[in-house]
């Protein structure tokens, strides 16, 4: 009989001293205090992360996890603020040099954002021939165009640059009108442009060859690029790359600034 009852007695005992759920919760907030001190963020975001997946009870706990959590984030905001700081000024100067070979253009009447043209790539330079246009918007966003100009309309599809037998086909929105001949302008989009631009900058000091591709009523026409405009074109890929970069980094600061005044202010 006493054996029978030492079983229940013991594990009682064993019940009792474990921790409770409140315990478990405070310790985890514990470890999570002494990560960030430490400089470990992420594993101490994991702890918290746990603390309100396993106990969704233990609301204080929980208010002081989450005072934590904006902590992180406090001091991750101003790590990125140090970080930008650092990048962004050379960046700018670098882009302030490759400005100087640009014209800024924009019409008031028809474009939400202005453009950098460079010089060569101007187009009342380039009336009534086959050209690749290109330009940096000024919200850090590139655009490439190809031109057509002929006697008949083409129903632009697509253009293909290549050196032998490495090519590119690129496809966009066809736009067209007839003033004294038949004009169509394609446009990509962002990333295609720069897939373009780095394509030409890449193959720079070779023989670029350019076909244009109609629908199926049509012929291609082909054109080479001569050493001005993959000149042009090598540095508006330059300053698109130099643009996006920029424009990544003022969105971090922008967010990071508001992270910043977000939660100082609590």
């Amino acid at each position: 009989m006493k054996k029978i009852l030492v079983i229940p007695i013991l594990l009682a005992t064993l019940v009792a001293c474990q921790p409770s759920d409140e315990e478990r919760a405070q310790s985890l907030v514990t470890d999570a205090k002494s990560l960030v001190d430490n400089g470990e963020w992420k594993q101490a975001r994991v702890l918290l992360d746990s603390l309100h997946i396993t106990y969704p009870r233990e609301v204080a706990q929980r208010r002081r996890a989450k005072a934590l959590s904006d902590s992180i984030t406090y001091l991750e905001a101003q790590q990125t603020i140090a970080y930008v700081d650092t990048l962004l000024p050379p960046l700018l100067e670098q882009a302030d040099v490759l400005l100087k070979l640009f014209k800024y253009e924009k019409n008031d009447k028809y474009e939400d954002h202005g453009k950098y043209v460079h010089r060569l790539l101007s187009t009342n330079k380039n009336t009534a021939r086959n050209f690749i246009q290109a330009y940096v918007l000024d919200n850090r966003q590139t655009v490439v165009k190809s031109y057509y100009y002929g006697s008949k309309q083409m129903n632009q599809q697509s253009v293909t640059i290549s050196v032998g037998e490495d090519n590119r086909v690129f496809k966009g929105s066809n736009h067209h009108f007839q003033d004294g001949g038949h004009y169509e302008i394609m446009t990509l989009d962002n990333d295609n442009s720069l897939a373009l631009l780095n394509f030409v900058n890449t193959h720079n000091h070779a023989r670029l060859r350019v076909e244009g591709m109609g629908d199926k009523t049509t012929r291609n026409w082909v054109y080479y690029l001569n050493d001005k405009e993959k000149e042009a074109l090598s540095d508006t890929y330059q300053l698109g790359i130099l643009m996006q970069d920029i424009n990544r980094l003022e969105k971090m600061q922008r967010v990071a600034h508001a992270q910043t005044l977000h939660y100082a202010g609590k």
